[in-house]
C-alpha cells in the first residue's frame, strides 16, 4: 500500500510540475509584449497591376477544418485591410475564386506595391494616419508616470473630449482611426493616446502587461492633459484591452472637476482568465480551463497583479453612466458570453451592437455604416443631455 501511495504522491508531483511549467510558457505568451512586426499568415500567390493603379492579388483560402487564425480569412467580406512585406492597401471584393484560391482587389495605400510571393495577412486596420481619414491632428506628447506617451490630439469644444484607448500587444493608435472622423464630427475635442509597451510609449518596469491593472495609470494621465487644457467633460472609448482600462479608469477616476459622461467598449476584455482558457482552447491545449487558472496565477505572481480585480463584471452594476458596447459573436479572443453577461448587468446601457459571424474589434470592419450611425447618435445624446441639464 505504501509503494502504491508513493507512485500516486510522485506522479501526482510530476503532473503539477508539468502543469506549473506550461504555465510558466503560457503565462510568458499573455504577459510579454511581442516587438511590432508583421506577424504574415500567408503568402500573396499572384499579383497583377491593373491600369488604374490597383492591384489584383491571389491569396490563399484557409483551411477549411480547424479554428481558422483571425488574419488568414482572405476571403472575409466587409472593410478590411491586406498588409504585406513593404506595404499595405484596402481590401476590395473577391472578383474569382476557386477551392483553393480567391482573388480580390488591392488599392496601395502606403510602402511598395504589392509582389507575388510576399508574406502577407488580413487586418482590421485599414489606415495609418488622421489624415488618411480626412482629420488633421496635432502628434502630442502626454506626461505619463513612466515617460511621455505619444497621442493625437484634435482640439474641438474646450470643455468636452473623447480619450480613445487602444487595445493590446499588435495594436496602436491606428486602431482608432476607423472611428475617428465620426468621433470627430461631433464638435468634441478627441485624444488617442498610447499606453506603456505600445506604439513608442514607455515599457513597464517589469516588461509585462498587466492587462489593465498600471495601464490605468497611464489613462489617468492621459485625463489630467486633457483637464489642463479646460476639458471638463469627457467620453471613454476602448478597444479590447483598452476597454478594461477604461472601465478601471472609471474606479479611479480623478477628484476634481472633471466628469465621466459615458464610455464606449468596442470587444472590450472583461476578465483575464477566460480570456486565457480561449486562446489555450483555440490552440489546442489540453485541460485549457485549468491551464488558464494555472497561468493566471502564474502570471499573476510573476507581474505582481491581483487578476482576480481585473474582473470588470464585479463592476459593471455600479457604472451608471450611459454605455455603448459593439462586440462579435464569432470573437475569438474574448468569450462572447462574457461580454454578453457584462452588458446586462450595466444600469444604463445605451445600445448593444452584437453582430452574428464577426470576429474580435471587427465591428466597424463588417458594418461601417451601423457602427457610425450608432457612435453617432450616442456622442449626440450624451453630449445634449450634458448642454440640457447644464442650461437649467
Amino acid at each position: 500500500m505504501r509503494v502504491v501511495i508513493g507512485v500516486l504522491v510522485g506522479v501526482a508531483l510530476l503532473l503539477a510540475a508539468a502543469l506549473a511549467a506550461v504555465g510558466w510558457v503560457f503565462s510568458s505568451r499573455v504577459l510579454v509584449p511581442a516587438p511590432y512586426q508583421l506577424f504574415p499568415e500567408f503568402e500573396l500567390i499572384a499579383v497583377e497591376a491593373r491600369p488604374d493603379g490597383t492591384y489584383e492579388v491571389t491569396l490563399p483560402l484557409p483551411p477549411k477544418d480547424g479554428l481558422v487564425p483571425q488574419a488568414a480569412r482572405s476571403d472575409v467580406e466587409g472593410r478590411f485591410g491586406l498588409l504585406w512585406e513593404g506595404g499595405a492597401g484596402a481590401l476590395g471584393e473577391v472578383v474569382a475564386r476557386d477551392d483553393a484560391t480567391v482573388v480580390r482587389q488591392v488599392v496601395p495605400t502606403r510602402g511598395t506595391p504589392p509582389t507575388a510571393g510576399a508574406p502577407a495577412r488580413v487586418d482590421v486596420t485599414l489606415f495609418a494616419a488622421p489624415a488618411e481619414r480626412g482629420v488633421e491632428a496635432d502628434e502630442v506628447l502626454v506626461p505619463g508616470p513612466l515617460g511621455d506617451l505619444p497621442g493625437w490630439w484634435i482640439p474641438g469644444r474646450e470643455e468636452d473630449a473623447v480619450l480613445v484607448l487602444h487595445g493590446r500587444r499588435r495594436a496602436d493608435r491606428t486602431e482608432a482611426l476607423r472611428a475617428l472622423p465620426t468621433l470627430v464630427a461631433e464638435g468634441a475635442s478627441v485624444l488617442v493616446v498610447s499606453y506603456r509597451n505600445h506604439d513608442a510609449s514607455p515599457p513597464s518596469p517589469d516588461g509585462f502587461f498587466h492587462y489593465g491593472a498600471s495601464e490605468v495609470d497611464d489613462a489617468l494621465a492621459a485625463l489630467a492633459w486633457l483637464q489642463e487644457r479646460g476639458v471638463r467633460r469627457v467620453v471613454l472609448m476602448g478597444y479590447s484591452m483598452g476597454g478594461s482600462i477604461s472601465v478601471g479608469t472609471l474606479t479611479r477616476w480623478p477628484q476634481g472637476d472633471l466628469e465621466p459622461l459615458g464610455l464606449i467598449l468596442d470587444s472590450p476584455l472583461i476578465d483575464p482568465e477566460p480570456v486565457f482558457a480561449l486562446g489555450a482552447r483555440r490552440e489546442g491545449l489540453p485541460l485549457p480551463d485549468l491551464l488558464a487558472a494555472v497561468t493566471t496565477r502564474v502570471a499573476g505572481w510573476r507581474a505582481d497583479v491581483d487578476f482576480a480585480q481585473l474582473d470588470r463584471g464585479r463592476v459593471a452594476p455600479g457604472l451608471a453612466l450611459p454605455t455603448l458596447i459593439y462586440a462579435g459573436v464569432a470573437d475569438t479572443t474574448v468569450p462572447i458570453d462574457q461580454i454578453d453577461a457584462f452588458a446586462a448587468a450595466l444600469p444604463a446601457l445605451f445600445a448593444y451592437v452584437r453582430l452574428d459571424g464577426v470576429e474580435h474589434v471587427e465591428p466597424w470592419n463588417a458594418d461601417p455604416e451601423r457602427y457610425e450611425a450608432t457612435l453617432a447618435e450616442f456622442l449626440r445624446v450624451v453630449f445634449e443631455r450634458t448642454a440640457l441639464a447644464g442650461a437649467r
